[in-house]
């Protein structure tokens, strides 16, 4: 709220920092303590900023003399999270609650024409934590031991068990002047169909009958209208409605701003002058889509933890946060997902005046009671009444996955939520409210009670493409599991379908986080647990030998960031082929200090991908969903083209225009007409052919696609990478004879074989053996001077009895595990990404791919080989992979003498599996390991290879 008739002093800059864990001190008796920047936490700034708890901030501040006779109120945007203010050595207030805004009447304690001591002594037992992600709720209730009177845990304290706690006088803060009798809030909510808004107004210290004026400024500065309201005697609070005729609608990239001019005046004092901002716009659903002031908008999100590099919780700069959203915008968004913390009064403004969506979150607590309910909704309502005036806030969330409550177990905590919904709604019926923001678990999913969206989030990464497209096909088809099977739902059956959390990691540049911070490491380096903390990434680099795929860290990291958006790339495509689903979410707009999935580094530098980001992120986009990524030379393949268009300027009609390159040459191209665009919607445009480019050796291809309207001007583009291999794979040639060991001929070993070219003989009579899992038999055949090579397909495969030359582990990556933050296994890479590599070389038949991409999808492994030494087998191991910050080496193809013979171990699914990666990786396997019976000498003709179509 803007002040135009009354004066401030600004408190934001220096004040003093003592640190009072034993709270030892007074108010009027404080030590000097340490120079402290407000506003910001005390975690960014304090050499040893954890385990502190309590401290105290204070300075001095000169209230002028013309100020006698007014009143004198301290204005807080937000402290973490409990405090006292005192003045003058009086206490003067108190506050609970740490994201939302208070005020402080100290008028009675101030020397007017003088200096003035203000102290404020802060509680933040989640302080207490210093070592992150601290994701079990005993950790949470270990810190309460520090201040048993402030259950943090049923308290909203949102994600600062993951990442930092941020304690202390974390938004601005100013000494205001007012008159005695004042407008204190001013809420306005817009109804554009009836062409008014309804404005909530409350007063402070009224004494006699006032005149409210309520004067509606248009986006030109216009007058548009006045009304004057009467309040009755001793009447602090009322609604009225004010009109707005020929509404001029905030829209997506239209700030079309109003301003509200309320001017108090007989209340018992000077008149009092105060404005806000608002928009005039209408968020709803309608037929399972999303509409903005009418018109359907296909929710294109990001997460945004809204942390900072250095400042943690607050924004470095108005500027900071504008070149943000700008960024933002680069990258096709239109909706940013505030994640269970309210943002700072400065972002709101840069979203309010950028056009950008926002979808705001009550943050959680850990533990539902009646207490931490009551203390939701009251954070709620602060939450509307500070935040409700700006027109970019079109959502709110009331629980983010089931944390703090109990959804599935607990009828309590589902009427808490579904009464909370109709409480919400009533509060501010100008937005959206999800009750439950749902998520997959480890057991059964967590789900919704009534919400206006049927939101969900996934996390399968690239390695898990199929239940990846199965999953988004069950979603969009609305399934009974996004619903409480309780018998206490309510959906309305059209309730818009968004993916509101997805993603995976690309890891940051180095040299750029070693920049920003002096050429050291960044201090939440230090933050994460396991595969996902940074700290010794070049160290482990180095120790991983990784220089042998990689030039340094800052080349793999590059890497990752490509492999992030072929990701995404996929997953996006998969939920825009789906009419159903009105929307996504990506996980996440920035990194978040260890959690590195954001789409911009945490400096809110652009990734490799940046400029080709939109291609996939936009309203219109053409999506390619190719059969396979890995083609045989001259083959006849297909690839289905969707085409999905919520674009403003929908063309009548248009085409696809469509070409397969090689080194930037067309080896073929056609077009697909267009002749009814889709406006708010998908149209299948059905299944291309092309046929691959001839080539001998592995040679990469991009089949591209340009949507264009009838003039042949471009709406939209998108290109996916293709592997094509020679029919006849590099090394091959001759005919080898093979002994199978495949119980119950479960994998199809032998037919493979023969289909391959190869003879399968009697073990006698065999140049190797192929095996589906090792046996005592096996090793000694090996012992004896035997080649193996078994096709690791279950964990039981190489029994832990054995005895083999290596310790080796076949892990399940889908085996649950103790400690996992949302993922079953570190080798899992559905939420941490893993990164599957091969060795330079160690393959010439196949395509190089480092990490290893789509075209790898059919043979990407369902288990890992652990055991696995980076220095010690570095030269045994040709395949392998690493998770998170290079974190958790597993061997994925290892190869290791036994006696007198070898034995090769690959858990790449290379059987029953046929398709051109498939078999030539098989093929190279089986012979590198043959031995000739007559000597290398021995030659044969080469052998097609014969293709399972």
């Amino acid at each position: 709220m803007t002040a135009t008739g009354r004066s401030a002093v600004e408190l934001d800059g220096e004040w003093r920092f003592v640190p009072d864990t034993e709270r030892l001190y007074r108010a009027d008796d404080l030590p000097a303590g340490e120079p402290i920047h407000v506003p910001g936490c005390w975690e960014s700034q304090v050499p040893r900023p954890y385990r502190i708890i309590t401290a105290w901030y204070h300075r001095t501040v000169m209230v002028p003399e013309d100020w006698r006779g007014s009143r004198a109120v301290l204005r807080f945007g937000a402290v973490m999270y409990r405090c006292s203010v005192w003045v003058n050595g009086k206490q003067v207030g108190t506050h609970e609650g740490g994201y939302t805004a208070f005020a402080v009447d100290i008028t009675d304690a101030v020397r007017w024409g003088a200096e003035n001591s203000l102290a404020v002594e802060v509680q933040n037992p989640l302080n207490a934590i210093a070592d992150y992600p601290a994701l079990a709720v005993e950790r949470v209730l270990s810190a309460e031991e520090y201040a048993p009177d402030l259950p943090l845990r049923e308290a909203p304290h949102g994600k600062q068990t993951w990442y930092s706690s941020q304690s202390g006088i974390w938004q601005s803060v100013c000494l205001e002047r007012t008159p005695t009798a004042y407008v204190s809030s001013l809420l306005v909510l817009p109804d554009v169909g009836a062409s008014s808004a309804t404005v909530r107004w409350s007063l402070e210290g009224v004494t006699e009958r006032p005149a409210l004026e309520l004067a509606v400024i248009g986006p030109d500065g216009a007058l548009v209208s006045t009304t004057v309201v009467e309040p009755e005697a001793g009447s602090a609070s009322g609604e009225t409605e004010v009109p707005v005729p020929d509404p001029v609608l905030w829209g997506l990239g239209r700030p079309n701003l109003y301003r509200l001019r309320a001017r108090l005046t007989g209340g018992g004092g000077e008149p009092d002058d105060v404005s806000v901002r608002f928009g005039m716009r209408e968020i709803a659903t309608r037929d399972g889509v999303v509409t903005l002031n009418g018109e359907p908008v296909y929710l294109l999100g990001a997460l945004d933890q809204d942390l900072y590099p250095d400042s943690i919780s607050t924004p470095p700069s108005r500027e900071y946060l504008d070149e943000q959203l700008a960024r933002a915008r680069e990258l096709g968004f239109n909706i940013l997902r505030c994640h269970i913390k309210v943002p700072d009064p400065a972002y709101l403004d840069a979203a309010d005046e950028a056009g950008m969506l926002l979808w705001c979150e009550l943050p959680n607590w850990s533990r539902f009671t009646a207490e931490s309910g009551a203390r939701g909704r009251a954070t709620l309502r602060r939450m509307v009444e500070t935040m409700g005036n700006h027109p970019s806030v079109v959502i709110w969330t009331i629980i983010n996955e089931d944390w703090g409550t109990r959804l599935r177990y607990e009828r309590r905590d589902r009427q808490w939520l579904r009464r909370t919904y109709d409480w919400l709604k009533r509060l501010d019926p100008t937005r959206l409210v999800v009750d439950n923001s749902a998520c997959e678990t480890s057991e059964t999913p967590n789900f919704h009670v009534r919400s206006d969206l049927a939101d969900f989030h996934v996390y399968f990464g690239p390695d898990n493409a199929v239940r990846w497209r199965n999953m988004i096909a069950d979603f969009a088809r609305r399934p009974d599991w996004l619903w409480s099977p309780h018998g206490d739902a309510e959906p309305h059956g059209d309730e818009p379908l968004v993916l509101s959390e997805f993603g995976g990691w690309g890891l940051p540049r180095l040299d750029r986080m070693l920049e920003h911070h002096g050429g050291r490491e960044p201090w939440w380096f230090g933050t994460g647990h396991g595969y996902y903390r940074p700290s010794g990434l070049r160290r482990r680099f180095a120790r991983f030998a990784l220089d042998r795929i990689w030039a340094d860290v800052d080349a793999l990291a590059d890497a990752t960031q490509w492999h992030q958006f072929e990701a995404l790339q996929y997953q996006i495509g998969e939920l825009r082929r789906h009419e159903s689903i009105g929307g996504y979410v990506v996980t996440e707009l920035t990194d978040a200090y260890w959690e590195a999935n954001g789409v911009l580094d945490p400096m809110r530098g652009r990734k490799v991908y940046h400029d080709r980001f939109d291609e996939i992120n936009a309203p219109d986009t053409a999506v390619i969903l190719a059969e396979r990524r890995d083609l045989w030379a001259g083959e006849t393949c297909e690839a289905e083209l969707v085409l999905a268009s919520y674009g403003a300027d929908a063309p009548a009609r248009g085409a696809l225009e469509w070409r397969i390159d090689v080194d930037g040459a067309a080896a073929d191209e056609g077009v697909v007409e267009v002749d009814s665009w889709p406006r708010h919607g998908v149209r299948q445009m059905g299944a291309i052919s092309f046929r691959a480019p001839d080539v001998d050796q592995p040679t990469d291809a991009v089949l591209r696609v340009r949507a264009v309207d009838a003039a042949g001007a471009e709406i939209t583009k998108n290109s996916v990478r293709l592997s094509v291999l020679p029919r006849l794979a590099a090394g091959a040639g001759r005919r080898r004879h093979v002994a199978v060991d495949d119980p119950g001929e479960i994998w199809g070993i032998a037919e493979r074989l023969r289909r391959t070219g190869h003879d399968v003989v009697s073990l006698d009579d065999a140049e190797l053996l192929v095996a589906a899992e090792l046996t005592p038999a096996i090793v000694s055949y090996a012992e004896r001077g035997g080649r193996v090579l078994c096709l690791v397909r279950s964990s039981s495969a190489v029994p832990a009895d054995l005895e083999l030359r290596r310790s080796v582990e076949v892990h399940l990556r889908r085996l649950p595990h103790a400690g996992w933050p949302g993922q079953r296994s570190p080798w899992e890479g559905d939420w941490v990404s893993n990164f599957n590599w091969i060795l330079p070389g160690a393959f010439p038949e196949l395509p190089f791919r480092a990490p290893l991409d789509f075209s790898y999808e059919e043979v990407a492994p369902d288990h890992v080989l652990l055991g696995y030494d980076p220095q010690r087998h570095r030269d045994e191991v040709a395949a392998g992979m690493f998770v998170g910050w290079i974190h958790q080496p597993a061997a994925l193809t290892w190869g290791f003498a036994q006696g007198l013979g070898s034995i090769v171990l690959t858990t790449f699914r290379l059987v029953p599996e046929s398709g051109p990666v498939a078999t030539t990786m098989l093929e190279a396997l089986v012979q590198r390991l043959a031995v000739d019976r007559e000597g290398d000498s021995v030659t044969q003709d080469r052998v097609p290879l014969e293709v399972d179509r």
